[in-house]
């Protein structure tokens, strides 16, 4: 697909498709000023080895293309955010990886079986070593959960004296989804010609919505650099973890379900975890989670 004429350069925004700009982490001030200037930008795609797309950053702009299944068709060619039905489905059958392996997995998470993987003072890799049998989103997820109280350790005591509390720890299951963002991006089709942002698309134009930077977009949560438990007591906008309406994933469900199985586990298990060296973040612009996050468990 040939550049877009008024189109931003890819010297300005080619970051984003970058694998080696998140092994140092989402550049989520980069993300900010995109956002501020340029909230729709258009890709090239050389850097990933794909054709050109728009990349959608706005959490307004991202939420509106998930709402509108019939202005901007689900690609699937990806992981699994939603239902296909009809000429959407998969003519051959098969299922995304984690879509599929999701199904196999028992909605009673085992959680306090995998928090005695960690014994008492010795140091492992969660990834490896604590929830290596998981599917990767899923184990991304909840890597990137325990991260947040790792990185917010005041918030993690709270959590403990106020465990009773299940609105509050619900809502923070809620924002640890929105605060990681284990999928980093979606894909889309434009079905027919349409605009968002202002910037005009065409039909069969290509176009990438940005979940992380929709979930960190200043405009809609306050500090959003800040892990903050109680967020989603208050009235806020949803998340857009898993997309949004009728395409939200499939996954959604089984994901919380594990992740406060896991919040749970953690707030009842006497001692603390700590950091037990340098995470090393996956080498992907697509997903957000880690290759080794060391850890070890400090008993009280």
């Amino acid at each position: 697909m040939p550049q877009r004429r008024g189109a931003t350069p890819i010297s300005d925004a080619g970051f984003l498709d970058r694998a080696e700009t998140y092994a140092r982490g989402v550049p989520y001030d980069r993300l900010e000023r995109l956002r501020a200037r340029t909230p729709v930008v258009w890709l090239d795609g050389r850097a990933a080895g794909r054709p050109g797309a728009w990349a959608v950053l706005r959490y307004g702009d991202v939420r509106h293309a998930l709402m509108h299944p019939e202005l901007f068709a689900p690609r699937t060619d990806e992981v699994l955010h939603g239902p296909l039905t009809g000429d959407d489905a998969y003519p051959s059958g098969p299922v995304p990886g984690d879509a599929h392996d999701a199904a196999l997995i028992d909605m009673d998470p085992p959680a306090q079986a995998m928090l005695a993987r960690i014994p008492p003072r010795e140091p492992v890799d969660f990834v490896g070593q604590v929830a290596p049998d998981l599917p990767e989103t899923l184990r991304n997820t909840l890597a990137g959960g325990l991260f947040a109280l790792l990185r917010h350790p005041a918030e993690y005591v709270r959590l403990r004296e106020e465990q009773g509390d299940d609105k509050l720890i619900d809502s923070a299951v809620e924002e640890m989804l929105r605060w990681w963002t284990p999928v980093l991006h979606v894909s889309r089709t434009v079905r027919r010609a349409t605009d968002v942002g202002g910037v005009p698309l065409l039909a069969g134009e290509h176009v990438m919505l940005w979940l992380v930077s929709a979930n960190h977009d200043d405009e809609v949560y306050a500090e959003p650099g800040r892990f903050v438990p109680d967020r989603f007591l208050h009235e806020t906008r949803p998340h857009l973890c898993f997309g949004y309406g009728y395409r939200a994933c499939l996954g959604a469900r089984l994901t919380r379900v594990h992740l406060r199985a896991l919040l749970v586990a953690l707030l009842e298990r006497p001692g603390l975890p700590q950091l037990a060296g340098e995470p090393v973040l996956l080498r992907s612009s697509t997903r957000h989670g880690f290759a080794h996050l060391p850890l070890r468990w400090t008993p009280y």
